[in-house]
């Protein structure tokens, strides 16, 4: 990468991106990977090979590779125009670079690709661009995709980026200084009885919550993901 090339916008918005990221990473004890390969033209395995490579207009012009823990994230950039054809092209382009990445990945690890796109400076708040990122988001094939809407000043990025998280695989929304009341798991029955929560996924979910007054080594996370599985698998009668 050239010294005109490093100090380009983009590549400094990007870069600030993978700090912010990393530094959420590290609130959370998470590791932090950078991996290139998720953001190059060639496919795994591909070598020289003409076939295993993507041409550069069908991939984004600015991108980067990261693995936080078991999520492999490929970093783009949206247009700088709120432009439909734009961002439509950009979510191509992004698909296309994160089928890449996916040929690194191993199955497991291909379920927990992300694209995280950047808006351009100043697009936080703006109706045009809130209906764009809508348009992104909304695509959910090869990876989700998430877009961060940057502010107009630099100084509020951290708090912008914060709160960007809390809609991501970064968020620890039962990670609180708040204190809260025990409600009975009899509460749970009741939901079930009422038709509220389907009997299966209720009994799923006391199972969990009694398993962790039994197991001194209860881990909140895996009680999370343990309910929201509980819930994927509920039943639809």
């Amino acid at each position: 990468m050239t010294e005109e090339a490093s100090s380009s916008p983009a590549h400094k918005a990007l870069g600030s991106a993978e700090v912010l990221l990393s530094a959420r990473a590290a609130e959370l004890k998470l590791k932090v990977r950078q991996m290139p390969q998720y953001a190059e033209r060639v496919f795994a395995g591909g070598g020289e090979s003409a076939a295993a490579r993507l041409e550069t207009s069908d991939l984004p012009t600015h991108a980067r590779g990261l693995q936080i823990d078991r999520y492999a994230i490929v970093l783009a950039l949206m247009p700088e125009a709120p432009s439909e054809e734009r961002v439509v092209d950009t979510v191509r382009r992004a698909r296309n670079q994160c089928v890449v990445a996916r040929s690194y990945l191993t199955p497991p690890g291909a379920l927990d690709l992300h694209a995280i796109l950047l808006g351009p400076r100043g697009s936080e708040g703006v109706d045009a661009w809130r209906t764009f990122a809508l348009i992104a988001e909304r695509d959910e094939r090869v990876a989700r995709k998430l877009v961060w809407l940057r502010p107009e000043d630099p100084a509020a990025d951290e708090a912008s980026f914060a709160e960007f998280t809390q809609r991501t695989f970064l968020a620890r929304p039962w990670v609180t200084d708040a204190v809260f009341s025990m409600a009975p798991l009899d509460n749970i029955s009741r939901a079930a009885i009422a038709g509220e929560v389907p009997r299966d996924t209720a009994s799923a979910w006391i199972q969990l919550a009694s398993a962790a007054d039994r197991d001194d080594d209860w881990d909140p996370d895996a009680m999370v993901e343990g309910m929201i599985a509980a819930w994927r698998q509920r039943s639809l009668k």
